[in-house]
């Protein structure tokens, strides 16, 4: 069994002296003239950050408690573990009131952020039967995070992508689509939205005032997974050896704002690429198709933000998968050396996914969310190699 308790501290800031007002030296536009001729052209200074003298580092306290377990005479292995980590006085800069002046926002501790979590790893380790052996390991986690407290200043923090009291780190904020209109009829009947018409994108009227508007808007994704994965297998038959790693997310949303660009003609300019699925746009006699019509204007707005530019990005990957020869010892004794392997590898070999865009597999962004403008996906990489040990 174990307990751990730990505190640590962060100071990382965005800017340098968070602490301390700073200034900077202007020519042509001072607030304060350092020759004293009342000029608007001569130089002076202005403040660039206004600067908070009670302002601390970020405090985490976690508490955890495992267990480590061994069977069958070591060949089967158990660890688990479970953990609260609480964030108090988090970094955050509140909108100051205009009237203020210039530069007022200052680095505040406001905020208080809850994550728990556990992990489970199982190993096992085969007996010899005959030439053959196997090993397998299989690692599972899962955290949920709430930010508790944010400011006395803000409700939110953030635009599409939100930090919101009560709510996981990085929700996604926007309007409910609810398919493609299909006539005329169906444009009549459903709230006021303008450019509605068919062919075009349906957005669902949330507080029942009749007209779409801002006010519809609610959180439509989280970026967090409700599940990690990895599973590493290793098959030993006399002297090859065959390894293979596995892992993925599952449970999550992602952002996939190429849609914008591959799937409308009224987004960016028409000098740049769409998508070979545009082909499938709505029409009156294609009104099965998820793709609203094509138009060289954006009348409904469906640009916006919405769950029509949400999906789910759960995803499995076979990360690499490697052969391995380790040629005989009476050979490799020859020129002195203790061990020699041959290898060939292959690095992300597949993916298994529901999700339409390039690779599910995204770094996270401001506050967590996972959006896909377009990176490149992680190439698959084919290596032979050798691998000498004197």
């Amino acid at each position: 069994m174990r307990y751990s308790w730990i505190q640590n501290g962060n100071a990382n800031f965005r800017s340098l002296y968070p602490g301390y007002s700073t200034y900077i030296f202007n020519t042509g536009n001072g607030a304060y003239d350092i020759n004293g001729t009342n000029s608007s052209t001569t130089a002076g200074i202005t403040l660039a950050s206004t600067g908070n003298p009670d302002l601390k580092w970020e405090t985490t306290y976690q508490n955890n408690i495992g267990v480590d377990m061994q069977f069958l005479g070591g060949a089967l292995t158990l660890s688990a573990d479970y953990y609260i980590k609480k964030t108090k006085d988090m970094l955050t800069i509140p909108p100051a009131l205009d009237v203020a002046g210039e530069n007022a926002a200052i680095w505040l501790n406001t905020g208080d952020m809850k994550n728990t979590g556990w992990e489970v790893q199982l190993g096992y380790i085969s007996p010899k039967y005959g030439d053959f052996s196997w090993s397998g390991n299989i690692n599972l986690s899962q955290y949920k995070n709430k930010l508790v407290t944010l400011n006395n200043r803000q409700e939110f923090i953030g635009g599409d992508q939100r930090l919101i009291p009560g709510q996981p780190m990085g929700v996604y904020f926007g309007y409910v689509c609810d398919g493609i209109f299909q006539n005329d009829e169906q444009v009549a009947n459903h709230a006021s939205q303008t450019g509605a018409a068919p062919g075009r994108l349906i957005y669902r009227d949330l507080d029942g005032n009749g007209v779409i508007n801002e006010a519809d808007r609610c959180i439509i994704g989280d970026p967090n997974p409700d599940l990690s994965m990895g599973i590493n297998l290793a098959f030993k038959y006399k002297a090859f050896t065959l390894d293979m790693f596995f892992a993925g997310d599952f449970g999550f949303d992602i952002q996939n704002h190429m849609k914008r660009q591959l799937l409308s003609m009224s987004y960016s300019n028409l000098a740049t690429n769409r998508g070979a699925d545009i082909l499938n746009a709505w029409t009156p006699t294609n009104t099965g198709s998820n793709i609203p019509a094509v138009s060289l204007t954006d009348d409904n707005n469906e640009s916006r933000f919405s769950t029509y530019y949400v999906e789910n990005g759960s995803y499995m990957k076979m990360k690499y998968l490697k052969l391995s020869y380790s040629l005989p010892k009476h050979i490799i004794g020859k020129i002195g050396a203790r061990n020699l392997d041959v290898y060939g590898q292959v690095e992300n070999v597949f993916t298994i996914t529901d999700y339409t865009g390039l690779d599910p597999e995204l770094l996270p962004a401001e506050y967590g969310a996972r959006i896909d403008n377009g990176a490149y996906p992680r190439p698959r990489t084919f290596t032979l190699g050798l691998n000498l040990q004197f």
